[in-house]
């Protein structure tokens, strides 16, 4: 039965994430999944882990993602496509928790309700201890960052319409539910201040053992990505400023190359 269901779930959501842009298409679910498994199968070793709840929650975790819906879209009940697929009740249900809890954008909110008193004491702790939501969320974040979060990045902004850089765009340090939510998703910001963010921040969010590692080598190679972004920005910057001294001060007597004589 697992089986049939997990194939049946596999077709629905290809075809479903045709209509997404290349960020958020079959093959970033496919890495998910894969990711999630790889996860899952570690936190076994020392703890009880469905592993059917993984695999479907990674396959559905970006069916009907807020990012795309539309006015007028009729809402995905991830439960009710699997309940009509053979899946029992209650790990439908399970399914349908871990997709809703599972994004950057819902885990501000969370945070931002228990900082208010307003979450329950059983919904923190679910969020805590839900082994297979940590499965699923590690390895959804593990493909935003390292090099697969760069591409992915830079193709939702284009896709978005969203500058890749912008000198005098000014990244939102901590940034809020209503921020993210508000100012920063749809064509906000850039590509670059998405890195910080978001992107950079996700490492110290990750729930099991080997997603923090990973993640920590994956932040890693972002960092060397955007020193060497800087590093060309900041040529750019430094042949402006030969330009405008003019040839005849870039050599004067008894100074270097630049450098005017005083």
């Amino acid at each position: 039965m697992s089986g049939t269901v997990v194939a049946a779930t596999e077709r629905f959501v290809e075809e479903f994430m045709g209509r997404y842009d290349c960020s958020h298409d079959w093959h970033h679910v496919q890495r998910v999944v894969r990711q999630a498994l790889a996860l899952a199968r570690a936190e076994a070793r020392s703890k009880p882990v469905d592993v059917l709840v993984v695999q479907l929650a990674a396959l559905l975790h970006d069916v009907d993602d807020a990012k795309y819906q539309q006015e007028g879209d009729t809402p995905f009940s991830s439960a009710r496509f699997l309940a009509g697929a053979g899946l029992d009740e209650a790990r439908a249900g399970a399914v349908a928790r871990i997709i809703d809890a599972v994004s950057f954008r819902k885990e501000l909110l969370a945070e931002e309700q228990d900082r208010l008193g307003t979450s329950s004491p059983a919904d923190r702790a679910w969020r805590r201890d839900c082994v297979e939501l940590a499965c699923v969320q590690d390895a959804d974040r593990l493909d935003a960052i390292g090099a697969f979060g760069v591409l992915r990045c830079a193709a939702f902004s284009g896709a978005r319409g969203r500058p890749l850089h912008d000198p005098s765009d000014v990244a939102i340090a901590d940034i809020t539910y209503e921020q993210y939510v508000g100012e920063r998703c749809g064509k906000g910001g850039t590509a670059v201040a998405h890195f910080h963010e978001k992107l950079l921040r996700l490492a110290s969010m990750m729930k099991t053992e080997p997603g923090r590692q990973e993640a920590q080598r994956r932040r890693a190679f972002m960092c060397q990505f955007l020193d060497q972004l800087d590093g060309e920005y900041a040529f750019g910057a430094k042949t402006d400023q030969v330009a405008t001294a003019g040839p005849q001060d870039q050599d004067g007597p008894g100074g270097s190359p630049g450098q005017t004589a005083q």
